[in-house]
């Protein structure tokens, strides 16, 4: 019996060749970075946790996936709660009615939500959210945000992920996330990529295209791609648009939080950030000094998948599958936020790594 090969070393591939190897199938990785875990990153400064790579929250309502991660390193207790500036003030987010009906601007408001449609509109990011919030709501906590991020007019995005990502409450609870099963790794993310990938084979620092499909596929029963698969196939049918960011950290001796909560988000158009983060909320870390991180986007990186109102980006993204389903060799999959080219959280790439192992220990 061959071995089943990984391409990719990220949270997607090493939960799938953790499942693997623990089954008793030989699984080897291979991955182009010099060290593994994709954008799950935690560094140090005196001390003091901190994300590189920005912000990743453990949450999820699958217990399944809850328990394969916890069983393998030690989970902190960590609800998320996101602040935003917003009005010359600090609210929620997602916003509370409670807080917003103390704001100036409040008649207006109600007015535009009391004339809201039965169900907002979704022909794109825009109209979505106007219809949920109002245009004033809109204008102050969305508009300026989305642009920076995506680098494109909320019109032009496409309103499919915005019900899980956008809401308007009146219960008074503050976590960003209702999932039940919520944390952060103790020591950071490197621990639970470290813990998946103990005892399996990891080939490093080589980065594999399709011009080495055929020695990929050598003594292999199956291939695992869960790398970015225009990058893959040296974009020869296009470059799929990603949106990257970059992050600027401080560290503030002295200071035991710098921030409210984990994460603030910054809205308005005349700051360049899009929000700032202190790790040592998550970290559960004590004591004098932290870290705060202010997220920059339009870095040239492949963070977030950018879902045009045309569709013409996840058009492109399924002839690349069709490309891979069409080369010679043993069965291959996909997994993984890159290779499937979708906006995940880390518990549905987890969850789409141990379908991804099922179905190979059930069909090869």
């Amino acid at each position: 019996m061959g071995c089943v090969r990984v391409i990719g070393a990220g949270l997607a591939g090493a939960t799938v060749a953790h499942l693997l190897h623990v089954a008793g199938r030989a699984v080897e990785v291979v991955e182009g970075d010099p060290t593994w875990g994709g954008q799950l990153r935690t560094a140090s400064a005196a001390g003091i946790l901190y994300e590189p790579a920005g912000a990743h929250i453990f949450h999820t309502a699958d217990a399944e996936v809850w328990r394969l991660v916890t069983g393998l390193v030690r989970f902190l207790p960590y609800r998320h709660t996101v602040r935003t500036e917003a009005f010359d003030r600090e609210l929620s987010w997602p916003p509370q009615l409670s807080e917003l009906r103390t704001l100036p601007r409040w008649p207006q408001i109600a007015r535009e939500l009391a004339a809201r449609p039965a169900r907002p509109d979704a022909a794109n990011f825009e109209s979505w959210c106007v219809g949920l919030l109002g245009e004033t709501l809109y204008r102050e906590l969305i508009e300026g945000y989305t642009r920076k991020q995506w680098g494109e007019d909320a019109r032009n995005l496409a309103a499919g992920w915005a019900p899980k990502r956008i809401e308007l409450r009146d219960d008074g609870y503050t976590d960003l996330f209702r999932d039940p099963h919520q944390g952060w790794p103790e020591g950071g993310y490197p621990r639970l990529v470290d813990a998946l990938l103990r005892d399996v084979p990891v080939v490093m620092g080589r980065r594999v295209t399709v011009d080495d499909w055929d020695e990929v596929c050598a003594g292999a029963d199956a291939v695992v791609v869960t790398c970015a698969l225009d990058e893959f196939f040296a974009e020869h049918l296009g470059r799929l648009p990603w949106r990257g960011v970059r992050l600027v950290n401080h560290y503030l001796p002295g200071v035991e939080h710098a921030l409210t909560c984990g994460v603030v988000n910054t809205p308005s158009p005349l700051r360049a950030h899009t929000r700032a983060i202190e790790t040592k909320w998550m970290s559960g870390q004590t004591g004098p000094g932290t870290v705060v991180s202010y997220e920059y986007p339009g870095a040239p990186a492949r963070h977030y998948p950018i879902d045009d109102v045309q569709g013409a980006n996840r058009a492109l993204a399924r002839r690349y599958l069709e490309e891979l389903a069409g080369l010679p060799g043993p069965p291959r999959y996909v997994a993984g936020r890159l290779a499937t080219y979708t906006y995940i959280d880390m518990d549905q790439v987890v969850r789409q790594a141990l379908n991804t192992a099922r179905r190979i220990l059930g069909e090869v």
